[in-house]
C-alpha cells in the first residue's frame, strides 16, 4: 500500500509539471502570434491604401476624360449646322474612350441620333429621366444592352442634349479593378441622390474592415472599398508558419515526456497486477483449502522416479488412518485396494503410457472393514528440479454409487411400468379408434385417416370415398329386435371387409352407415359390384333369413384440387340421391347432381323466405257424388305463389319442405286458411260441405296441435284430416295412433290419403280405421285401358267397404274414368273432370251456386 501511495504522488507531481509547461508554452505562442499577426495586418493595410489611391486617381481621370469629351462634343455641335462635324467628333471620342458604349444627341423636333447606329434600339429603350436645367449630370445606374451596369452622363447644350452611355465593366477594366478582383475583395458604390448603390464587387463588405476612398465627380459621389489580404494569403502564410513552428517545439518537448509517462504507468500497472495476483492466489488457496475440507476431497502427490506419495489429512481420513504420517509408497496404497480391484492396479502404469492425465475409480477397504468407492483424478507436471510428478485428488463416491444403483433399479422399474402403460395406451387407442360392435374402424379413426390422406389440405387425384347405408335397417331393428340388428351390422361389416382391397380403409361412422376410403389405384366399381351381388340374396342370421339392401354413394377426387371435407359432401350427396331413387342403388357423384343439389338448396331458401313473406296459400278442389253431382266435400291443397316461377303445386316443393322440416308450417298455414273458408261460408249463410286438409306426421306430433284444435271450436263433422298412408301408425308405442284418436274425439274426421301409392300395410289400415279412404290418382289413371288396374281399385274399394269406410277416387280426368268407377260402385270422385282447384273467392262462389 505504501508503494502504491508513493507511485500516486509521483504521478501527480509529473502531471502538474507537464500542465505548467504546456500553459507557459501556450501563453508564449499566443502572444507571439498576436504580435506577428498585427504587424502583417498593418503592412497589408498600408499596401491596400496605396493601391486604392492609385485606383481612385485612375477612376477620377477616366471620368474627367469623359467630361472633357462631352465638352468637346458640345463645341463640335455648336460650330456649325452640319451634323457630320458632330458625328466625326463623336467617332474620334469613342475611339479614345472605350468605356463609352454610345453617344445620344437629342434635338428639338428631331429623332434622337445614336452613335454607333448598332446600339440605337437598345440605348433608346433605357428609362432616361426628363431634361432638366442642370448643365451636366450623371444618371443611373442602368442595365446596358450588353448586360453590364452603366451610367448616363448628360450635357445640356441649349435646347440640345448630349448623353454619354458609360459602362462600369469597361471603366473598372481601364482602372485595373477587374484584375484586382481575382485576388482581392472590393466594392464600388455611387451616391447620386443621397442613396448609395453598389455597382461592382462585393456589396456586403463591412466598412470598418476595409480601406475606403471617396471622390466627387459631377453630381455623384464615388466610393471604393478594398479589403486587405488576410494573413493566409500571399507568398507567406504567416499564421500557418507560426503554428507549425509552435507545433514542432511542443512535439520536441512532448514526445520524450509522453514516453516517460507511458513507461512509468506501465511499471505502476505491472506492480498493481502483481499485487492483485498475489492477493488472488492467497485468496484462492484459502478457498481451495476450505472447499476441500468441506467436500471431503483429499490431495495426493506421486513421484514417478522414487515411487513416493504424499497424502494430505483428508486422504488419511478417507483411508481410515488419521494421525499417521503423510509420506507413503505405491505399495502401501495398493494394500488398501479391494481384492477384486487390486489385480488391475499392479503398478503405476502412467509412466509406461506417457499419459499426462489420470482418472480412475476403484474400491478400498479401510482397517475397520468399511468398503468405499473412491474416484481419483490427476495431472502430470515437472517441479523446479525437473522431476516428473503427478498431483491429484481423491473423493468418496460410495453414496453416489449407491444412489446410482438405486436410480438404475428405479429406471428399470419405471421402464417396465411405462411399457405396461404404453400397452394400455395402445389398447385404449385401439378401443378409441375401433367400433366395438363390428371390429372395424370408428368415425374418429376414419377422420384421422382422412386427414392423413391429405397433402397441403387436398387429396390425391383419384382418391375415392364410398358411403354405404343399409336400407330399411331401422324397421328391421325395430321388428326383429336390437340383438338381431347388431348381428346384421356385424355381418355387413364382415362382407365389406372381405371385399376390400389391400390398401382400402373401412369404418363404421353411424348406426347403419359405413364408409370406405380408397387410394387412386383401387377399383371402386369392382368393389361395389361385389357388394351388390353379395346383398342381392337373402342372408341367414341365427336361422332367420332376411333380405338386407344397401345404397351406395361414390365420390372421386378429380383433376381439380379437393379437400377431404368437400369429397365427403359429394359422396353424401350421391348416397342421398341413391336412397331417393328407391334404395338398393349405387350412384356416382356428378356435376349434374351438384347442380341439382344447389337447385334444391335455392328452392329451400326460397321456400323459407316464402313462408316468411306469406307466399304459401290454399286452393280448394270439390269432391262430388257422380250420381247426383252433389258436392259432398272440398279438399284444401297447398299452393306456393313464387315471385319468379308463378303458382307451384306441392309436388314441386313438398320433398324440399319435408327435408328441411317445413311441412308442419305449410300444414298450419293451409289449416288456418281452411278455417277462414269455413267461417266465411258461415258468415254468408252457405251450407259448406266437409272440408279436408292434409296433415303430415310432424304436424301431428306438434304438442300444440290438440290445444289449437280445441280453441278453434269447430262444428263437428265439418273438418277432416287427410293422413298419408306412409305415416308409420304401426310403431311400437302407438304414439301417432293415440294422437289420431284424440283428434277424432274433438270431432274431426280422419281420411287416409293417396292409398295404394306407397307401401302401407293393411295392419295400419285396421288400426287407424279412417272415415274415408282416398285411392291415389296413380291407380285411377290407367283403369280405362288396363283391366288389371281396374281390378286393383275394385279390390281396394271392397276391402274399405268391408271395414265400413267410404272410398273417394282421386285423379278422375274424363267421363270414361267416371263411368268405369261408377260401374264398380265408386261414386265419390274428385279430379279435373269435375273441377280444377280454385282460390278462396272462387270456391266460395262455387259453393254458393251449387248449394242453392
Amino acid at each position: 500500500m505504501r508503494n502504491a501511495h508513493n507511485h500516486g504522488r509521483t504521478t501527480r507531481l509529473l502531471t502538474a509539471l507537464t500542465i505548467l509547461f504546456f500553459v507557459t508554452l501556450a501563453i508564449g505562442t499566443y502572444a507571439g502570434g498576436v504580435f506577428v499577426r498585427e504587424s502583417i495586418k498593418e503592412e497589408r493595410r498600408l499596401l491596400a491604401e496605396g493601391r486604392l489611391s492609385t485606383f481612385g486617381k485612375a477612376l477620377r481621370s477616366i471620368f474627367e476624360v469623359s467630361i472633357e469629351g462631352g465638352k468637346t462634343l458640345t463645341t463640335a455641335l455648336g460650330s456649325g449646322n452640319d451634323i457630320s462635324h458632330f458625328e466625326s467628333a463623336t467617332k474620334s471620342y469613342l475611339a479614345t474612350a472605350p468605356w463609352t458604349q454610345a453617344v445620344i444627341l437629342q434635338q428639338p423636333d428631331q429623332s434622337p441620333l445614336v452613335l454607333p447606329q448598332s446600339a440605337r434600339e437598345a440605348v433608346l429603350a433605357l428609362p432616361l429621366p426628363p431634361k432638366e436645367n442642370t448643365t451636366q449630370q450623371f444618371f443611373g445606374p442602368y442595365t446596358l444592352p450588353d448586360g453590364q451596369k452603366g451610367l448616363i452622363y448628360r450635357i445640356n447644350a441649349g435646347d440640345d442634349v448630349i448623353e454619354l452611355v458609360i459602362g462600369f465593366r469597361s471603366v473598372l477594366e481601364a482602372v485595373g479593378l477587374l484584375e484586382l478582383a481575382q485576388s482581392t475583395q472590393f466594392s464600388v458604390e455611387i451616391d447620386g441622390a443621397g442613396k448609395a448603390q453598389a455597382i461592382a464587387g462585393n456589396a456586403n463588405l463591412n466598412p470598418e474592415d476595409t480601406v475606403n476612398f471617396s471622390t466627387q465627380i459631377g453630381n455623384a459621389k464615388w466610393t471604393i472599398r478594398v479589403l486587405p489580404d488576410p494573413l493566409d494569403q500571399g507568398p507567406h502564410n504567416w499564421s500557418r508558419i507560426f503554428l507549425l513552428f509552435a507545433g514542432i517545439v511542443v512535439l520536441a518537448f512532448l514526445t520524450p515526456l509522453i514516453a516517460l509517462i507511458i513507461l512509468l504507468r506501465a511499471r505502476l500497472r505491472d506492480n498493481r497486477h502483481i499485487d492483485e495476483s498475489m492477493a488472488a492466489i492467497d485468496n484462492l488457496s484459502r478457498q481451495l483449502y476450505v472447499a476441500l475440507n468441506a467436500s471431503n476431497i483429499g490431495l495426493w502427490e506421486h513421484d514417478l522416479d522414487s515411487g513416493e506419495q504424499i497424502w494430505d489429512d483428508q486422504i488419511l481420513k478417507l483411508y481410515g488412518i488419521e494421525g499417521q504420517g503423510r509420506l507413503h509408497t505405491f505399495e502401501e496404497w495398493r494394500s488398501f485396494l479391494h481384492p477384486d480391484d487390486r489385480a488391475r492396479m499392479k503398478r503405476f502404469r502412467w509412466r509406461e503410457t506417457g499419459d499426462t492425465s489420470f482418472r480412475r475409480e476403484y474400491r478400498i477397504v479401510t482397517p475397520d472393514g468399511t468398503e468405499k468407492t473412491i474416484r481419483s483424478a490427476g495431472n502430470s507436471f515437472r517441479d523446479a528440479a525437473g522431476r516428473r510428478k503427478y498431483v491429484g485428488v481423491n473423493w468418496d463416491v460410495s453414496a453416489d454409487k449407491a444412489q446410482q444403483k438405486a436410480l438404475t433399479e428405479a429406471k428399470a422399474r419405471a421402464e417396465a411400468q411405462n411399457a405396461e402403460l404404453e400397452n394400455a395406451r395402445l389398447q385404449m387407442e385401439k378401443f378409441a379408434l375401433e367400433d366395438p360392435l363390428t371390429g372395424v374402424a370408428n368415425r374418429r379413426h376414419f377422420e384421422k385417416k382422412l386427414e392423413a390422406a391429405q397433402t397441403g389440405g387436398t387429396l390425391r387425384k383419384g382418391t375415392k370415398l364410398v358411403l354405404i347405408d343399409l336400407d330399411g335397417f331401422k324397421t328391421l331393428n325395430d321388428t326383429m329386435g336390437h340383438v338381431f340388428g347388431d348381428d346384421v351390422l356385424r355381418l355387413a361389416a364382415k362382407v365389406f371387409s372381405e371385399k376390400l382391397g389391400p390398401e382400402d380403409f373401412l369404418a363404421r361412422t353411424g348406426g347403419d352407415e359405413f364408409v370406405v376410403l380408397m387410394p387412386p389405384q383401387s377399383n371402386v366399381d369392382a368393389f361395389t359390384d361385389q357388394l351388390a351381388r353379395a346383398f342381392s340374396r337373402p342372408v341367414e342370421i341365427d336361422g332367420n333369413a332376411c333380405r338386407v339392401g344397401i345404397s351406395i354413394g361414390i365420390a372421386v377426387a378429380d383433376a381439380e384440387p379437393i379437400s377431404a371435407s368437400e369429397l365427403l359432401v359429394k359422396a353424401d350427396l350421391a348416397l342421398y340421391d341413391a336412397k331417393n331413387r328407391g334404395r338398393g342403388r349405387t350412384v356416382h357423384f356428378t356435376q349434374d347432381l351438384m347442380a341439382q343439389t344447389f337447385e334444391m338448396k335455392r328452392l329451400a331458401d326460397d321456400l323459407q323466405e316464402g313462408l316468411e313473406r306469406g307466399e304459401i296459400t290454399a286452393f280448394y278442389q270439390p269432391i262430388l257424388d257422380s250420381r247426383t253431382s252433389d258436392v259432398i266435400g272440398v279438399e284444401a291443397l297447398a299452393r306456393w305463389r313464387h315471385p319468379q316461377r308463378g303458382m307451384m303445386e306441392p309436388r314441386a316443393f313438398i320433398d324440399v319442405a319435408e327435408k328441411h322440416s317445413l311441412l308442419h308450417r305449410i300444414d298450419e298455414i293451409v289449416f288456418e286458411k281452411t278455417l277462414g273458408v269455413l267461417r266465411r261460408c258461415e258468415a254468408e249463410d252457405i251450407a259448406a260441405p266437409t272440408l279436408s286438409v292434409n296433415v303430415s306426421a310432424p304436424r301431428l306430433q306438434e304438442p300444440s296441435l290438440l290445444r289449437q284444435l280445441r280453441d278453434a271450436e269447430l262444428p263437428p263433422g265439418k273438418l277432416h284430416f287427410e293422413l298419408l298412408e306412409s305415416i308409420p301408425f304401426d310403431d311400437s308405442d302407438n304414439a301417432l295412433l293415440k294422437i289420431v284418436n284424440a283428434v277424432r274425439d274433438i270431432g274431426i274426421g280422419i281420411d287416409l290419403d293417396d292409398f295404394g301409392s306407397g307401401y302401407a300395410s293393411l295392419v295400419g289400415l285396421t288400426q287407424v280405421r279412417p272415415d274415408r279412404l282416398k285411392i291415389a290418382g296413380q291407380l285411377i289413371e290407367p283403369i280405362i285401358r288396363s283391366p288389371e288396374s281396374l281390378l286393383i281399385v275394385e279390390t281396394i274399394a271392397k276391402i274399405a267397404e268391408s271395414f265400413e269406410i267410404q272410398v273417394i277416387c282421386e285423379g278422375v280426368l274424363s267421363a270414361e274414368h267416371r263411368d268405369k268407377l261408377d260401374a264398380i260402385g265408386c261414386h265419390f270422385q274428385q279430379g279435373y273432370f269435375f273441377a280444377r282447384p280454385m282460390d278462396e273467392d272462387q270456391i266460395v262462389r262455387y259453393l254458393a251456386q251449387r248449394l242453392q
